[in-house]
């Protein structure tokens, strides 16, 4: 577990010494603030961002502080947007609509500077089940709205 010191300057160079003596108790887990975390992001904000490992840091109040990760079919782990932090003592975070705004914009930035989504493209024929019928496949016209094409209509490999 990392333990961040918060606020604590240490000088550029020379002899640092540090006494800590606080004493707190901890009612909330690291993984039971990020479940709390993972639920949040994924039902308020977006299913593609995930709470990440959580780190313990000691300051004004000594909280867990959770990256929220984004994340893209295709490309994996896209990066940090922002920031959750859990009262170890209480469970109590930040679920205000200012948070959820600021993740959202810093993964918007984020999502701006990604590829184009590639898809894969069709199944071999070795990978289709033969004995299974074809299901209709859906398809967007010019203006957006979907087109169902039978399967009877369909070769095969589509």
């Amino acid at each position: 577990m990392t333990i961040i010191i918060d606020p604590f300057m240490l000088p550029e160079k020379g002899k640092v010494d540090l006494s800590l003596q606080r004493s707190f108790e901890i009612n909330i887990t690291a993984q039971q603030a990020r479940h709390q975390v993972r639920n949040w992001l994924r039902e308020e904000v977006s299913m593609q961002i995930d709470a990440d490992q959580p780190t313990l840091v000691v300051g004004e109040t000594v909280v867990w502080r959770i990256p929220a990760i984004l994340s893209s079919p295709g490309v994996g782990r896209v990066g940090i947007v922002g920031v959750v932090e859990v009262d170890v003592s209480t469970g109590a975070m930040d679920t205000s609509a200012k948070q959820k705004s600021m993740i959202e914009r810093q993964a918007q930035a984020l999502i701006a500077h990604l590829p184009p989504f590639q898809p894969k493209g069709a199944v071999p024929p070795k990978f289709r089940p033969s004995h299974l019928p074809l299901a209709p496949k859906i398809i967007f016209d010019e203006h957006g709205f979907p087109v169902t094409v039978p399967a009877d209509a369909q070769t095969p490999g589509q």
